[in-house]
């Protein structure tokens, strides 16, 4: 059996192929974030009534996953992510079994041998003890469900899900929860990447502070409610290029801080010698995936920040991956049928 999960900051997502009938698809997917309440009878009962399975941790109350959406009315608090900023807390032991039972709960336990799972790794991905250890932990939970892991650049997963018609060849732009990855192929080979440190949520954040959009728990603590804002995203679709209201207008300025500095990521990309060999001045379509390129005029603004910049030359079009928010995931099972018939090749040799 050949699966994918995408381990990503704010759902989890897995596909596989359906034992019974292999040309369909099984998908499954969890918010990987949880709901803490406090452990009174009170909301016991409110759990068992709604049928929202939950833990208990001393003094507290755990539900995780898309139940901690159901279980949020009974909290004054934000959702807790389970990856900080990308990256499996070290520290926090619970979070840690969450992801392990979450895992389990969208992945089918391998019964045989030579079973592969392709698998993208959140945050940073910059050789640092912290980044090496999140990979091993993420790793070791696929290797439980009996699989053998193979990692993935999430970007060069994107381009096998979307690319084809441009022969594989592009930019590819992941833009996630926490960090956004670019990368530059010819046929289907990565020439050279990168990942920054900036994603969705940094915008989102930003409304929300700027604009007061808040929580505020039964101590009079604040807490930035970024549902609020995203659910506003979704109630009123603004335009980044046709903005309307202040708060609609500064969306338009962080997303174009955003897309400024991918375009510079791209600049930088492109200019080194290597890649520039094996394009040979080749104009490039751009690929856009990820849940915060769903806003509309995303891919406009992109081409108007690749014309300020002087790339409109080296640009055929600017994209926006179809179902942009699973290409991720769809490519990453490309990538593990592709690995899987070279291992069956090379068996067979």
């Amino acid at each position: 059996m050949i699966c994918a999960i995408d381990f990503g900051c704010s759902r989890i997502r897995s596909v596989y192929r359906n034992p019974q009938i292999p040309d369909r698809l099984t998908m499954y997917s969890e918010r990987s974030e949880y709901t803490l309440l406090r452990n009174t009878d009170q909301h016991r009962l409110a759990l068992e009534a709604e049928r929202v399975p939950y833990a208990e941790c001393g003094e507290t109350l755990v539900v995780f996953g898309n139940n901690a959406v159901k279980a949020q009315w009974l909290s004054r608090v934000p959702r807790t992510a389970l990856l900080t900023d990308g990256f499996v807390p070290s520290d926090d032991a619970p979070a840690r079994q969450m992801l392990n039972l979450l895992t389990e709960s969208i992945m089918p336990k391998s019964l045989s041998k030579n079973n592969i799972c392709v698998l993208t790794i959140p945050g940073v991905r910059d050789g640092s003890s912290q980044a090496n250890k999140n990979e091993a932990f993420l790793c070791h939970l696929v290797q439980m469900r009996g699989y053998t892991p193979l990692v993935i650049n999430a970007a060069e997963a994107a381009l096998l899900a979307t690319c084809s018609d441009a022969a594989f060849t592009g930019v590819s732009i992941v833009v996630g929860a926490e960090t956004t990855i670019v990368c530059v192929a010819r046929l289907g080979i990565v020439l050279a990447s990168e990942t920054i440190a900036v994603g969705g949520n940094w915008i989102d954040s930003e409304i929300s502070r700027q604009f007061k959009v808040q929580m505020f728990d039964e101590t009079g603590n604040a807490y930035l409610d970024l549902e609020s804002i995203r659910q506003w995203k979704i109630d009123t679709s603004p335009h980044l290029i046709n903005a309307h209201g202040d708060r609609e207008r500064q969306l338009s300025r962080l997303y174009a801080v955003v897309l400024e500095r991918i375009v510079r990521s791209i600049r930088e990309l492109t200019a080194q010698s290597s890649v520039r060999a094996a394009l040979n001045n080749q104009r490039l379509s751009v690929m856009v995936v990820g849940g915060a390129v769903k806003v509309s005029g995303f891919a406009d603004l992109l081409t108007e920040q690749l014309i300020q910049h002087d790339m409109a030359e080296q640009i055929l079009a600017v994209k926006t991956a179809p179902d942009p928010e699973t290409a991720v995931l769809r490519g990453a099972l490309i990538y593990g049928e592709l690995e899987s018939s070279g291992f069956k090749s090379e068996a067979a040799a």
